[in-house]
C-alpha cells in the first residue's frame, strides 16, 4: 500500500494544489492509498511513527523539508521514499531527476523502480541532499522566515527567495576561520564564507554547489568558499548554477566519507534547507542506507 505525507501549506499552497492533482490521477488508476497531512513544522517526523508495518512506500508530497523530516525515521527500513514535488526548491526532486509535475512524478512512483542511495548524518542528524555551514546557513535562515518566499511561492518563482536573500545576508556576513578534517586529512582556511556538504548537486532552488555530487559513491562532497571579497564573491555565486564555480581560485572542492568542520565561533547550519542545531559538526556517510523510488 503506497502511504502519502501531504503538507498541503508548501510552497505557500502548493503542497494542496498538487495533491489534489495527484489525488485524481490516484483515483483514476484504483490505486489502493492512505494519505495522512501534515498540521505544523514537525507533524512529518510524527506520522512517520504511526506507519503500519505492511506499507511498502511512503510518498511525500511537499518540499525538502517535510522530505527531511520523513527521511530522519525511514532510514534502514524496508519502505521506500516517493516524491511528488511540491516545494520552493525541489532539490531533491532534481538532483534526482523526478518530474516536477504532478503526473510524472507518480508514474514514476508507479513504475516501483527502487535504488539504495547513501545517506549522510551529522550528530544525530541525517540530511539527504546537502548540509551548508556559514553563510548558506544563514541564507537559508532569513528564507524561511521571509515574506518574500511567501510572495515568490505564490507566483511560481519560489526558488529566487533564497538568490534575493543572498543580497540582504552578504553585506553584514563576516567570515570565520575553518579547519576542516577529511579522512583524518587536516587543513586550515581563513576568511571561509561557508562550507558546503554534499551528498546530490543542488541546494537553494538549484545551485550546483557539488555538481561531482553522487548518492551511491560512499562520499561526500565538499566545497568550502574562503578567501574572497564581497563584491567578487557576486560574479562567482551565478557560476554555481551551472556548477563552474568549482575552478574559481577561491573555491575549494574536496571529498570524502568522514568530515569534521572546526570553526572558530559558531556558524548556522542547514541541512535540506531547515536549520539544525546541533553541538556536532562531524560528518559521516551511511551506504545505501534509503530506498528511493
Amino acid at each position: 500500500m503506497y502511504y502519502f505525507i501531504v503538507n498541503k501549506t508548501a510552497g505557500n499552497g502548493k503542497g494542496l494544489r498538487v495533491w489534489e492533482a495527484t489525488e485524481k490521477l490516484l483515483k483514476g488508476r484504483n490505486v489502493v492509498y492512505k494519505v495522512s497531512f501534515t498540521e505544523y513544522k514537525g507533524h512529518a517526523g510524527k506520522l512517520m511513527e504511526q506507519i503500519d508495518d505492511g506499507l511498502t512506500t511512503i510518498i511525500v508530497v511537499g518540499g525538502d523539508g517535510t522530505i527531511h523530516e520523513v527521511v530522519n525515521r525511514l532510514v534502514s527500513k524496508e519502505v521506500a521514499l516517493g516524491v511528488v514535488p511540491a516545494g520552493s526548491g525541489n532539490d531533491l526532486a532534481r538532483s534526482l531527476g523526478v518530474p516536477f509535475d504532478a503526473k510524472g512524478a507518480l508514474e514514476r512512483i508507479l513504475a516501483g523502480e527502487i535504488r539504495s542511495i547513501d545517506i549522510p548524518k551529522v550528530g544525530e542528524e541525517y540530511f539527504i541532499s546537502i548540509a551548508g555551514l556559514g553563510f548558506d546557513g544563514q541564507v537559508a535562515e532569513v528564507t524561511n522566515k521571509s515574506k518574500s518566499k511567501r510572495f515568490l511561492n505564490k507566483i511560481g518563482l519560489g526558488g529566487l527567495s533564497y538568490i534575493l536573500n543572498i543580497f540582504k545576508v552578504l553585506f553584514k556576513y563576516k567570515p570565520s576561520k575553518v579547519s576542516l578534517i577529511v579522512d583524518g586529512t587536516i587543513s586550515e582556511y581563513e576568511d571561509v564564507w561557508l562550507v558546503a556538504i554534499a551528498n546530490l548537486p543542488y541546494y537553494g532552488g538549484g545551485v550546483m554547489i557539488c555538481p561531482d555530487a553522487k548518492a551511491d559513491d560512499g562520499l561526500l562532497d565538499v566545497c568550502v568558499v574562503s578567501g574572497i571579497g564581497r563584491w567578487e564573491l557576486l560574479f562567482v555565486f551565478p557560476l554555481a548554477f551551472k556548477g563552474k564555480h568549482v575552478n574559481h581560485r577561491h573555491v575549494t572542492m574536496l571529498r570524502g566519507s568522514s568530515i569534521s568542520v572546526n570553526p572558530d565561533k559558531p556558524l548556522i547550519m542547514q541541512c535540506d534547507g531547515e536549520i539544525v542545531q546541533t553541538d556536532s559538526m562531524d560528518f559521516r556517510m551511511e551506504k545505501c542506507r534509503l530506498r528511493v523510488l
